[in-house]
């Protein structure tokens, strides 16, 4: 992936983790604080799984 493209889903992923972590603290967790942590992670995981070669389709 390139650098500049990883540093801009970096920054993405800490602003997601901040608006979790604000919402959390406004509304405890319910469903929407849920599923904001559940993004989170799941952005997380598959960022480090990415492949960004080019399909053979």
């Amino acid at each position: 992936m390139n650098n500049e493209l990883e540093s801009y889903l970096t920054v993405a992923l800490k602003r997601l983790e901040k608006a979790y972590k604000e919402v959390l603290k406004t509304q405890g967790y319910n469903e929407e604080t849920e599923k904001l942590k559940l993004l989170t992670e799941l952005v997380k995981e598959q960022g480090s799984h990415e492949n960004s070669s080019a399909s053979t389709r």
